[in-house]
């Protein structure tokens, strides 16, 4: 994703900075997939709504299938790769059969030989070697595990990664049974909105106590982010109807002001406990989304309120990039996370990280974050696209005589590593280039 020798000298420098990876869902080794293929080793989460828009969910289903076998699969793949190919997603393939199968081309033949040697990383020596070589220092990651099992301490995350609280499912509580499960994990019952805001205060607390470092909110795959600023009868009210009778239950937008009084609430725990929020804004995974409820220009009036909260707006908010660098520039308590972002759209995040340099405090920034699961290879491929599209973006500013080499590796040591060190202040020391 980029050319010119100011490109291939800052390329060279950037393979060599250590990198915190903002965002993942990834738990370890023990989680890892098995591959039953090569198709199946190459067609992993993201490319899957490539295929599905190509070509339909039926051709996909069978690509991802582990009953039917490569011959079933090949005809379909070999179908729709030649209508992707071009893509992001399809780039992290490319770079899978790369760099770990040394494949450098998608063929039948490839595939066959990549069928005898699938990576297994549910081998320790393979998970962490994977990420190690890569340069992935520290994950910060967003996992669905049993909440209690990190509240008694029986969950361990390995040493690399910090733990990010879920949010949305303590804000989005519908009946008497979602209330109950969640004080449960206190010991107690809530019989009052007070009384369950106080539940959640002290899993929050004991939750950092056993590690975590900030929470993390992905509520724009189900609502619009505009967190309204309800009032307390509002919420009351609604959290008292479902409370009172465990056969009731909210609807939507019925439930909304009742959702939006509770993330404010948090906010302000998160503001006591000085835990960053991260905010998922933009594209979301998959296909047939609702983007309009997804643009960070929504939580505005979030933002302004909270001004004791660091949030970490993600995705780059694709495709609206103007309104993220525009929140980032205009409120000292945002951070831009380009998570995801590299291989959504691989042009518009470099002209993004250009446009930033001479519109946003550089400082502002976070580069990277994968936001894979459990398939190491994927993460350490999009983080070589990522070196791809930072090195372009600042080699078109140093071309331009905006910046000079020297600052262009700065900037992207700050990107890579600095910037995330600082923000969600992780102890390390700084690197240099």
């Amino acid at each position: 994703m980029g050319t010119g020798l100011t490109w291939e000298r800052l390329r060279a420098d950037i393979a060599s900075i250590s990198v915190i990876d903002c965002h993942e869902h990834t738990q370890g080794p023990s989680d890892a997939p098995q591959y039953p293929d090569a198709i199946a080793a190459l067609t992993q989460i993201y490319i899957d709504a490539d295929l599905r828009n190509a070509g339909s969910d039926a051709e996909a289903q069978v690509l991802a299938s582990r009953t039917c076998s490569f011959e079933e699969k090949w005809p379909v793949f070999a179908r729709l790769w030649p209508r992707i190919e071009h893509t992001g997603y399809a780039r992290v393939s490319k770079r899978v059969a790369r760099d770990f199968y040394g494949e450098p081309e998608i063929t039948r033949a490839a595939l066959e030989r990549i069928n005898g040697k699938l990576i297994d990383a549910r081998d320790p020596a393979t998970y962490w070697g994977i990420l190690d070589r890569a340069g992935i220092r520290c994950r910060l990651v967003n996992i669905w595990v049993d909440v209690r099992k990190i509240l008694d301490g029986s969950h361990k995350l390995p040493e690399r990664d910090r733990y990010f609280i879920g949010l949305p499912g303590f804000h989005s509580i519908r009946d008497f049974g979602g209330v109950s499960s969640i004080c449960a994990m206190t010991g107690r019952s809530a019989t009052s909105l007070d009384e369950y805001v106080d539940a959640c205060r002290d899993i929050f607390t004991r939750l950092q106590a056993r590690g975590a470092i900030g929470m993390k909110d992905q509520s724009a795959y189900s609502r619009i982010i505009r967190y309204e600023n309800a009032t307390r009868d509002e919420a009351e009210r609604l959290f008292n109807f479902m409370m009172e009778d465990p056969r009731r239950s909210l609807g939507w937008p019925e439930a909304k002001p009742l959702d939006d009084w509770l993330f404010h609430a948090f906010m302000r725990i998160a503001r006591d406990l000085d835990l960053p929020v991260q905010l998922h804004t933009g594209g979301m995974f998959g296909l047939r989304n609702d983007i309009a409820k997804n643009n960070a220009v929504h939580l505005t009036g979030l933002i302004e309120l909270h001004r004791d909260v660091r949030f970490s707006l993600l995705h780059m908010n694709w495709p609206y990039g103007g309104e993220w660098l525009y929140l980032g520039k205009n409120y000292p308590n945002v951070a831009l996370d380009c998570c995801w972002a590299h291989i959504i759209d691989p042009v518009r995040t470099q002209n993004a990280l250009a446009e930033a340099v001479t519109a946003v405090p550089h400082g502002k920034i976070l580069g990277f974050g994968g936001d894979y699961g459990d398939m190491p290879e994927y993460a350490a491929a999009h983080l070589e696209i990522a070196r791809d599209n930072i090195a372009a973006a600042l080699a078109r500013l140093v071309d331009a005589g905006w910046i000079g080499m020297d600052e262009a590796r700065n900037v992207a040591a700050d990107w890579l590593f600095n910037n995330p060190n600082r923000f969600f202040r992780l102890g390390f020391d700084s690197v240099h280039v």
